[in-house]
């Protein structure tokens, strides 16, 4: 799947829940959530703007996501003003006919880099979801944040 033909399915504006886990062995924090999903550079490449909240506090983050005008293929640069301390992550991955997944890394010294995978999927339901993993070096994926939206 290419992006032109990707994003009719995801364009516009969504609304919904943000949960957020600092521990995967405590419940998520929820807030509200915005998120804006348009295109840019004539159709080339996606943007999704996103808001969500820290204890109260508003946040926000881009993903930027391109194909490189090849069928299944996807890069992404990812900004987060919660999870990222000013650098872009730079992402590559997989694009299909529902959505996409790129995976990334960040720093987390002494030890070595972990990886960091975000997805977007359109449901069967229409419901759009965003999920990001941590992927602690030989470790099991863990879920750190899932936002359901609905169009607004």
């Amino acid at each position: 799947m290419t992006i032109p033909t990707l994003h009719p399915q995801l364009l516009g504006d969504w609304l919904g829940e943000n949960l957020l886990w600092m521990n995967p062995a405590e419940p998520p924090l929820a807030s509200h959530s915005k998120m804006t999903v348009a295109t840019t550079a004539q159709g080339k490449f996606i943007t999704l703007a996103y808001t969500w909240a820290y204890e109260g506090k508003p946040q926000d983050g881009l993903l930027l996501i391109g194909d490189g005008n090849q069928h299944g293929i996807a890069s992404a640069g990812w900004v987060d003003s919660f999870h990222q301390s000013g650098k872009v992550m730079h992402c590559t991955g997989s694009a299909s006919p529902t959505g996409f997944a790129v995976t990334g890394a960040y720093a987390a010294p002494p030890g070595p880099d972990w990886g960091w995978r975000l997805s977007v999927n359109a449901s069967v339901t229409g419901e759009l979801i965003l999920e990001m993993h941590n992927l602690p070096p030989g470790g099991e994926a863990e879920l750190a944040v899932r936002a359901v939206y609905q169009r607004a």
